[in-house]
C-alpha cells in the first residue's frame, strides 16, 4: 500500500525515534546524537549512534542505518504497515485508508508550499524598501534593536495594505490556492479575494525543513486588532505541532546550547540573536502535548521562559502539569521566570547577555516549579492546608505514564514532604498554640532566651519585605550562620534567590521563597514578640529607613564573638533597643 507522502513526511515529524530505539538500546547523549552499543552486532564500545533531529540510525561499526520504520521492522519483526500503525498510534495520528497516493493532493500541497515562499519573498522586499524610510515599521524595528542580519535570517517582512494580490497573479498562483494557503480570505460582501494580513510586520512560519508555512503577523498601528494575527488553519499549517524558529534552534542545540522556550515571536529573535542560547516560541497558545514531543525532539531538558507576575507563574504551573504525564527517563523541563513585566528582549536590551546567561544558568527543575507552583495556592502554615497540598502534589506524580519517572520523582516529592513535617514538628503542642488554639508559625512562639533570637529575625524580615537590600549586603549575609533550624533554612533560601536571579524583583523572590516552603512568611510573621522599638510591620519601612536597620544590625552581627550553630555566646540586642 502506498502512503501519501504529506502523511509519512508529518508521521516522522512526530516520531521520536530515541524513544523507539532506547527501548531495545541504553542511549546516552553525546551533543547533538544518541550513543549507544549497537543491537545489531557484538560490540563493546558503542558506535551506534541516533539522531532525533533528523531520524536516522547509523551504526559505524557494521553499517547498518535507517529509520524508525525499519527499526521496527528489523528488531522487532512488524511488517511495514504494521511498523507504520505503531508509530502512528503513538504519535495520534491515522493511518489514511487503502489506496493509491493522490498525485492531485501532493501536486497542491506542493502548489501550496510555492505560493507561501513567493508571498514571503514579496514581504521581504516590501520591508526592504520601508526599512530606509521613516515608516513605522523601520522605527518599531530598530526600537527593539532588530539587526539587518536577524531581519534576513527570519525572513521578516511587511505586508502592505495593497500589491500582494498582483505580485501572486503575476508569479502564477490561482486564487484557491491562496485562499487555502491562508494567504487571502474572500470577502462576505461581494465575494471577491483579498490579502488576510495588510500592514502588519510579518513574521514567515516555517517547519522543521525551514520551508515556511505560514505567517504571523504584529499590529503597526495601536487601533489595529487583533496585535498578533496568525494564518488560518489548513493543510500545510496546525499550529498546535509547530513552534516558531525550529528549523534555527537545531544547529544551535548541536553546538551544545541550551533551548529557551519563548513567547513571542520578537524573544524567540532576540535570544538568538544573542548566541546565549537557542529558541523557540509556541503560536500564541499554551504549550500543546504535540510541541511537547517536538521539543523534546531536539533537546532533552528545555527551558520555558516565563513572566513571573502571577498570569506567568499561572502559565509556568499549567506547562508543567501538561508535560507531568508525557515524562520519560532523561526528558523534563525546566523553568526559568523572568523579572515582573519583563520578557528576554528586555532583559537582553537593558541588562546584557552575561546577565541573560546567568538567569538561564540558575532556571529550577521541573519538581521545583511543580512543589512551588502548587504549594502557592495553600497555607502552609495551617495543618490542614499543608496535608491538602501534600494530597494534590500526590496525585499529580500520579499522573506520569512511565513508571521509574513515576517512581522517582515520587520519592523527591515524600522527601520534601517529610522535611516538611520535620519544620513543622512540634507546632501542635500546647506551647505552639495560641489562645484560640490555632496553629501559629514556628516564628511565632516565645522561647526562652528570646532576646538572643531577635537579631537574626529582624535581619531576615528586613530582607523579606526589601529584596533589594540581598544582593547589597550579600558577602554579610553569607557569613552568618543562625543556631535556629528554620531561621537558618530561610537565611540560605534567601542567599539562593539571589544566586539564581542577576534581576531579583518581588514576584520572582515570593516565587523562590513559595518553592522551598517559606511562601506565607512576612517580616510581621517574624518579628512577633519582637522587644524593642521596631515592634511594627516592617514592610511599612521605607527603603531607605530598611537599608539603616538592616547595616546597623549586621554591624552588631559580625562584632558578636559567638558561634549560633552551637548556641554560645552572649545575648542578642537588635538595633534601638
Amino acid at each position: 500500500m502506498a502512503l501519501p507522502q504529506h502523511f509519512m513526511d508529518e508521521l516522522r515529524r512526530r516520531t521520536v525515534i530515541s524513544s523507539i530505539i532506547g527501548k531495545h538500546v541504553n542511549l546516552v547523549r553525546k551533543g547533538g546524537r544518541m550513543l549507544g552499543l549497537c543491537p545489531f552486532h557484538n560490540e563493546k564500545t558503542p558506535s551506534f549512534n541516533v539522531h532525533d533531529d533528523d531520524g536516522y540510525y547509523h551504526c559505524f561499526g557494521c553499517g547498518v542505518n535507517g529509520d524508525a520504520i525499519s527499526f521496527l521492522r528489523e528488531k522487532e519483526g512488524l511488517g511495514f504497515m504494521e511498523a507504520v500503525q505503531h508509530l502512528a498510534d503513538l504519535a495520534g495520528m491515522e493511518v489514511p485508508q487503502s489506496g493509491p497516493v493522490d498525485p492531485a493532493a501532493t501536486e497542491k500541497r506542493e502548489a501550496r508550499l510555492a505560493a507561501v515562499d513567493d508571498a514571503a519573498r514579496f514581504f521581504q522586499s516590501c520591508l526592504a524598501r520601508e526599512q530606509g524610510s521613516n515608516s513605522l515599521i523601520a522605527a518599531y524595528l530598530n526600537k527593539r534593536e532588530i539587526s539587518r542580519q536577524q531581519t534576513e535570517i527570519f525572513r521578516l517582512g511587511y505586508a502592505p495594505r495593497t500589491g500582494l494580490m498582483e505580485a501572486m497573479q503575476k508569479a502564477g498562483h490561482p486564487p484557491e490556492i491562496l485562499l487555502e494557503a491562508g494567504i487571502a480570505r474572500r470577502s462576505d460582501r461581494d465575494n471577491s479575494i483579498y490579502p488576510y494580513f495588510r500592514h502588519r510586520l510579518m513574521f514567515p512560519i516555517m517547519d522543521s525543513r525551514g520551508r515556511v508555512i505560514a505567517f504571523g503577523g504584529r499590529a503597526l498601528e495601536d487601533d489595529q486588532q487583533p496585535k498578533y494575527l496568525n494564518s488560518s488553519e489548513n493543510p500545510l499549517f496546525q499550529k498546535k505541532s509547530i513552534l516558531y524558529g525550529v528549523h534555527l534552534a537545531r544547529p544551535q542545540v548541536r553546538d551544545g546550547k541550551p533551548l529557551l522556550v519563548t513567547e513571542g515571536y520578537m524573544d524567540t529573535i532576540a535570544v538568538h540573536g544573542s548566541g546565549v542560547a537557542a529558541s523557540v516560541a509556541p503560536l500564541g497558545t499554551a504549550l500543546t502535548e504535540d510541541q511537547i514531543s517536538l521539543l523534546w525532539r531536539i533537546h532533552d531538558q528545555p527551558i520555558l521562559c516565563f513572566d513571573g507576575d502571577k498570569a506567568g507563574r499561572a502559565a509556568a504551573l499549567k506547562a508543567v502539569l501538561r508535560a507531568l504525564p508525557m515524562l520519560e527517563p532523561g526528558k523534563s523541563l525546566r523553568l526559568m521566570l523572568m523579572p515582573s513585566g519583563s520578557d528576554p528582549d528586555d532583559v537582553l536590551r537593558q541588562h546584557g547577555k552575561e546577565a541573560f546567561a546567568t538567569m538561564i544558568s540558575n532556571s529550577i527543575s521541573l519538581i521545583d516549579g511543580l512543589w512551588g507552583g502548587l504549594a502557592a495556592g495553600h497555607n502552609l502554615n495551617d495543618a490542614s492546608s499543608r496535608a491538602g497540598f501534600w494530597q494534590e502534589i500526590r496525585q499529580q506524580v500520579r499522573q506520569i505514564s512511565n513508571g521509574q519517572m513515576r517512581a522517582a520523582l515520587g520519592d523527591e516529592i515524600e522527601s520534601r514532604i517529610a522535611a516538611m513535617r520535620q519544620a513543622t514538628r512540634g507546632s501542635s503542642s500546647p506551647s505552639a498554640r495560641g489562645s484560640g488554639g490555632a496553629y501559629q508559625p514556628a516564628w511565632a512562639i516565645k522561647r526562652p532566651r528570646l532576646m538572643r533570637d531577635q537579631r537574626p529575625r529582624l535581619i531576615l524580615a528586613l530582607l523579606v519585605e526589601h529584596p533589594a537590600l540581598i544582593a547589597e549586603h550579600f558577602e554579610q549575609i553569607g557569613l552568618l550562620s543562625f543556631r535556629d533550624k528554620m531561621t537558618e533554612n530561610l537565611r540560605q533560601t534567601v542567599l539562593n534567590a539571589v544566586n539564581r536571579s542577576a534581576s531579583l524583583d518581588e514576584a520572582i523572590f515570593r516565587h523562590h521563597l513559595t518553592e522551598y516552603g517559606f511562601g506565607n512568611i512576612r517580616g510581621s510573621v517574624l518579628l512577633e514578640g519582637m522587644e524593642g522599638r521596631l515592634r511594627h510591620d516592617p514592610a511599612s519601612i521605607g527603603i531607605d529607613k530598611a537599608r539603616e536597620l538592616l547595616a546597623e544590625a549586621l554591624k552588631i552581627e559580625a562584632r558578636t564573638p559567638r558561634n549560633h550553630a552551637t548556641g554560645t555566646g552572649s545575648p542578642d540586642t537588635a538595633p534601638g533597643d
